[in-house]
């Protein structure tokens, strides 16, 4: 029996719930390297954060609730960030976000035509089983250096891996090009946004001005605008934070009195651990730093206090009070520290 379809990406049957909608809340995940030295950036990227990611390129796209898979995932949205003189304009890296995986799974429903459970479980198979058309193509970035393929080579692959498929191969040559279309933009995609990152951070630098290459908050700040842009599309939603820094703000024009002054105010013998945290406070509100009130939001963070010019380790309950404080005040009820970035968000 052959069966056909029109076009790349639709909707599902009439009256059928979309599969990207029975997807487990994603929780975005945003890493924030710091370029002004007091972490080593690449190192942290080539050594901890892209193994990481390679595994969960495996399979980004979740499985949906209720269709009787066997298991169920959340959709994987990662992006890399850094911390620079001005980290509002910084670089930023996305890897995989919810675009692809509606992409994804706007296929799939296109393909089974409102699938029953045991055809879901075929075409999954198909795409993301061991020997599955995406799982091919996507042992491409395990490779230490990335080279996205060439549409017609992927595309001819993908066609070819259908004819040991428990439904795709019963498809029509149309239908199987036109979904190694979808399956090919996806892996060329995720493999230039991987290289991006690659060649980025194979030498990353942080061009100070006036002495300044630390705008943490500038950072963070961002952050929420992601937070706010997630919650808008799902209330469901959740984001995790992780960020390799030591935490102590340095921007350009920054007052030696401003409560963002963060080596001054630890340094401060004045300083207590009760005035450190309102200071925070005050940090996150001047700052405009706030998270959507009923959003779940995770915070992690490595290296803090270290570097080139750590604090003096009798002082670090003083920055964790600040940072405390800043927190709570952005709507975060807890953070923690992490001894590595592989710990964070998983």
């Amino acid at each position: 029996m052959t069966f056909g379809f029109l076009g790349l990406v639709g909707t599902p049957a009439l009256g059928a719930t979309p599969l990207v909608n029975l997807l487990p809340p994603v929780e975005r995940s945003i890493f924030i390297l710091d370029l002004s030295g007091s972490t080593d950036s690449s190192q942290l990227w080539k050594n901890s954060l892209r193994p990481s990611l390679i595994k969960k390129l495996a399979q980004p796209f979740g499985l949906p609730l209720g269709k009787g898979l066997s298991q169920k995932s959340a959709p994987v949205d990662v992006t890399i960030r850094v911390i620079n003189a001005q980290s509002i304009d910084a670089p930023n890296f996305p890897i995989v976000g919810i675009e692809d995986v509606a992409k994804m799974w706007g296929l799939i429903d296109k393909i089974g035509s409102n699938p029953t459970s045991r055809r879901l479980g075929l075409i999954v198979d198909d795409f993301f089983g061991g020997d599955g058309a995406f799982t091919q193509q996507a042992r491409i970035f395990s490779k230490s250096k990335i080279v996205p393929p060439s549409n017609t080579v992927c595309q001819s692959s993908v066609v070819k891996s259908f004819q040991n498929s428990h439904f795709m191969n019963d498809l029509d040559l149309t239908s199987k090009k036109s979904s190694a279309q979808v399956i090919c933009s996806l892996i060329i995609d995720l493999s230039k946004r991987l290289q991006a990152a690659d060649t980025y951070f194979s030498n990353p630098k942080c061009v100070p001005i006036n002495n300044s290459c630390s705008d943490i908050v500038g950072a963070i700040l961002n952050t929420t605008y992601a937070a706010n842009d997630l919650y808008t599309q799902d209330p469901k939603s959740k984001l995790c934070v992780a960020i390799a820094s030591d935490m102590l703000n340095n921007y350009p024009g920054m007052s030696e009195k401003s409560a963002l002054n963060t080596r001054k105010i630890v340094l401060d013998r004045r300083t207590t651990e009760e005035s450190a945290k309102s200071l925070g406070r005050q940090a996150a509100e001047k700052s405009g730093v706030k998270y959507p009130p009923k959003m779940l939001v995770r915070v992690f963070v490595l290296g803090q206090g270290t570097g080139p010019k750590p604090i003096p380790l009798d002082k670090n309950f003083v920055l964790t009070a600040y940072w405390k404080g800043f927190w709570e005040a952005a709507g975060i009820s807890s953070s923690n520290q992490i001894r590595s970035l592989d710990q964070a968000c998983s």
